[in-house]
Parts: structure tokens; sequence; C-alpha cells
């Protein structure tokens, strides 16, 4: 005969009393009813914020308003990629990449120290010339490259500067067939950063260049079926003051230009749309909003599929090349004052990039503005190190798409893809990004958002930690003479330029213009 415990027979007493309770079905309308309850009369809608691109951000995100059934993502490794890329998740994760200048005499050690260090390739920086800083190109990069280190010359390279990237592997004994580097040519970057080609009045000289540059692209596919010769660069635009939704459109009509280019254009190489795309890789940034820059990675994915099935490459069994995406920290969040902050900016954007399935990611150094290329030895560190404590010690690139099934991020992704999507038939509609950017159309329009984006950090609704708030005094007295000059050093004075979101405030007196934020 069994024998239960007092303490026994207690819990079985509650078991059966839980067994016997019902409890009432509570529906969303009704949680959407209490909580307006809570808010005094004032409905849940005025809780809702508005971002620059006009999405709007909800306070709560629930199954029978933001469930996914109706706009299925899709998996991974297959049709729109919303998802990735691949269906497999790599055990490394992404590349690394560390951003330097050739020019400088102490960019071979740097190179070096990294390279040792875990950094897996090189992105080499704008600005140098493709004749006279040649021997400079070598010098910095050669040891590297021999060693069968990926070269990334960021994007806006002219044929001219891939062919010097070439000489450099030929002299080293790269084995071009085996060659996976990235040659950043694009023409429209260029034109835009002022870097190599500045006029920007001109849409016929923009198709000409980009058709010759086809022509070459397709002769270093010849020898190198790995390596990725065309960019569609949407950073530059981005630094500019271009919206999460602007940036986007602007790469996919750069990214349409290249098609028209390489398969419609008398001048161009004249190959089918599967084999034009698989030349192209896209470089976005990455900004101080993690969630963003994860949806923005997912929605360009997602948009670029819809492009090419117009061109009919067929990507709904997997079988459509694979989008290659390279994410790099905005130079518009960094901050003079205060540069440390610049730190947690670039943690948060390299997270983002990296839960949104990119292949490489490159961090700009903290001191960037201050020193420009020359960062300091201990910036060039820390840039590295965000990403590999990111990679080996988070391992954030082991997990495929954290973001599928956030009612959140589902619903950020399918509202900022549509809106990047009908800004990139407005581009269209002018002609396409050639004529926009000739026009002055596109121009304007990030001039607008820029001026937007302003307004609302003078409001208050866009906060820059330890400038507009969180203010440390000293810091800002002590980054008073750097703030000044309002870009990071090197920065050309054509194209569409740099415009940091805190150089405003930067300028002023130390606590006068975040006074004026505040108060306004």
């Amino acid at each position: 005969m069994a024998i239960c415990s007092s303490n026994g027979v207690r819990q079985c007493s509650a078991r059966i009393a839980l067994d016997k309770c019902t409890f009432e079905t509570v529906s969303g309308e009704d949680w959407e009813a209490a909580a307006e309850g809570a808010l005094r009369g004032e409905p849940l809608s005025s809780l809702h914020t508005t971002l620059l691109d006009g999405v709007e951000i909800a306070p709560l995100y629930t199954a029978h308003r933001h469930g996914t059934e109706a706009n299925p993502s899709g998996l991974p490794g297959s049709a729109p990629f919303t998802r990735g890329a691949t269906a497999a998740s790599g055990a490394q994760g992404w590349q690394v990449r560390q951003i330097h200048d050739a020019r400088l005499v102490s960019t071979p050690d740097a190179v070096a120290v990294d390279t040792t260090s875990g950094v897996d390739a090189v992105t080499v920086a704008r600005g140098w010339d493709a004749d006279g800083d040649a021997a400079a190109l070598a010098a910095g990069i050669g040891d590297a490259a021999g060693a069968g280190v990926t070269i990334h010359l960021q994007s806006g390279a002219s044929p001219a500067h891939a062919a010097a990237l070439l000489d450099v592997f030929d002299r080293h004994g790269v084995d071009l067939a085996g060659l996976n580097s990235w040659l950043g040519l694009d023409p429209i970057a260029a034109a835009a950063s002022g870097w190599h080609w500045a006029d920007l009045s001109s849409c016929s000289t923009l198709v000409s260049s980009m058709c010759a540059t086809a022509r070459s692209a397709a002769e270093i596919a010849q020898r190198s079926p790995a390596a990725v010769p065309l960019e569609a660069d949407g950073s530059v635009f981005a630094d500019a003051g271009a919206s999460d939704a602007t940036e986007l459109a602007a790469m996919l009509a750069t990214g349409v230009a290249w098609l028209r280019a390489i398969c419609d254009n008398a001048d161009g190489p004249g190959l089918d749309p599967d084999a034009a795309a698989r030349l192209l890789g896209f470089t976005l940034s990455a900004g101080p909003d993690a969630f963003m820059v994860t949806a923005k990675c997912r929605a360009l994915r997602m948009c670029w599929t819809r492009v090419l099935g117009a061109c009919g490459v067929d990507g709904a069994g997997g079988e459509g090349p694979s989008m290659r995406i390279h994410a790099v920290t905005t130079t518009a969040m960094l901050s003079a004052v205060d540069p440390w902050v610049n730190i947690l900016r670039a943690t948060t954007a390299s997270f983002g990039a990296a839960n949104g399935g990119v292949d490489a990611i490159t961090v700009r150094p903290f001191d960037t503005v201050s020193a420009g290329q020359a960062s300091s030895g201990l910036g060039w560190r820390v840039a590295a190190n965000t990403q590999l404590i990111l990679r080996h010690e988070s391992r954030i690139g082991s997990v495929i798409d954290p973001a599928g099934g956030s009612w959140y991020l589902e619903d950020l992704t399918r509202k900022l893809a549509q809106t990047a999507w009908d800004r990139f038939r407005e581009i269209e509609a002018t002609g396409g990004i050639c004529a926009a950017i000739a026009g002055g159309e596109l121009e304007a329009s990030i001039a607008t958002e820029r001026a937007q984006r302003k307004e609302q950090i003078a409001a208050g609704e866009h906060v820059l930690v330890g400038v507009t708030d969180f203010v440390d005094s000293q810091a800002a007295q002590a980054s008073g003479a750097s703030a000044a000059a309002g870009e990071p050093a090197g920065t050309p004075a054509v194209g569409l330029g740099v415009h940091r979101w805190a150089a405003p405030y930067e300028a002023e007196p130390a606590g006068e213009a975040v006074t004026g934020a505040a108060g306004s």
C-alpha cells in the first residue's frame, strides 16, 4: 500500500486544482486595448516612430498583425535569398577585411601585423594614383598578395588601378586562375566619391566608361573566374547623407546599369545576364542601428533577386547566382568629439552586418576622422579585434539568418525592400543611375534627406551619443581642433562628399550646439 507524505498530498491537490482552471482567451486586440488604457486614452499609434525613409516602426509586433505566413522569406540558400545566400552556416563566418592607405610608409608593417593576427583581407583605400603610386602599392601589399591574402580595391577603382593590382600579383607569382580578390571597378562610385573621375554632368561619358570597364572585367574573368572585378558601392551615397532606402536604390540602379553595359550595349562584352551577375559584388554601409543594417542586407538580396528574375535569371531552385555582399562601417556616423564612442558604433554596425549574412566586413578605425587613413596602431587593432571577437568568441557567423521569424525584423525587411524598390523605380524613370547623377536628381534627393536627418538630430529624435547627449565636456574640448574640419583627413572636395552627422555640432564651442539641440 503506497503511503503519500503530507507534502506530496499538497502537491497533488495543487495539480488537480490547476487542471480545473480555465483561462479566458485574450486576443491581440485585447492586449492593444489594455495598452491604450495604460496610455490614459492616447492611441497605441502615438508610440509609433517614423524613420528617415518614411518606414513606420510600431511599439509592439504580434503574430496576428505581423506574422510572416502571407509573405514567406523562403529558405536560406534559395530565392529570394532573404534568409541568406547559402543553406549552410560557415564555421568561420565572414571575411575580416582591414582598410589601409597604400601610400603610407607604415603600411607594409601594418599589413604584416594584420595578416598574422587574424585579418583575412586587405582593403586598399581610395586616393592612390595608378601610375605614380604603383611602387607604393607593391610595397604596401605585395608580400600579403604573394602569401595569398585577398586584396580589395575600394570601390571606384578604374581599369588602370585594377591593372596595377594585377601587376603586383604577377610580380609575386600569384596564380591568377585561383584569384578571389575584389577589384572594385565602379565608375559610378568613382564619380560620386570624387576620387578618380569627378565629372558628374555627362551621362553619356559615364555610360561609355561603364562599357569600357565591363570589357576589362570580362577579360579579367577569363583569367580569374573566382575574382570579383565589378562593384556596386552604396557606401559613397550613405556617406553623402543618403537614407538606407536611397542607398539600396542607388545600388540596385548601379547593378542594373552594369547589366545593361555588359549585356545590351554594343560597346560592352555581350555576356548573358547570368554571367554578368557573377562579375558583380555589392558594398553597403553599416550604421549604428544593428537592426536596420540586418534588414538592409536582407532587403538587398530580396530586391536583387527580383531584378535578376526580370532579366530571366531563374533562382527559384537555388541555381541563381548568390549575391556577394561586403559591408563597410559608414564614415558618416563617426564623431571627432569623444571618438571612443566610435568603437561602440562600429561594434553594433558589425553585429548587424554579420547577422545580415554578409560575406565580408571592413571596420574603419575609431580615429579615422582626426587621423584619416593614417590611423593609430590602436585604431587598426581595435578595428580588427571588433570583428575577430564577434566572429570567434561570440560566433555570430555560425547562425543562419538570426533575424528569421522575428516579426519586427521581417516587417522591417519587407518595408525597407518596398521603399527601396519604389525609389529604384524613380531612378530608372529618370533614365537610370547615370542620368540621375548627371541631371542632379539623385544629389538633390540625398541633400533633402541630409537636411531631414539634421532636423531629427536637432529635435532630439536622433541622438548622437557623446556629441548631442551624454557629453563628456573634457573630451569635447580635447577634440575641438580635429572636429572643426568636419570631414575625415584626405577627403576630396569634389563629388558628393562626406557629410558626417556630428560635424555641425562639433564645430561649435563645447556645449553650445548640444544645448541648442536639446532645447529645440
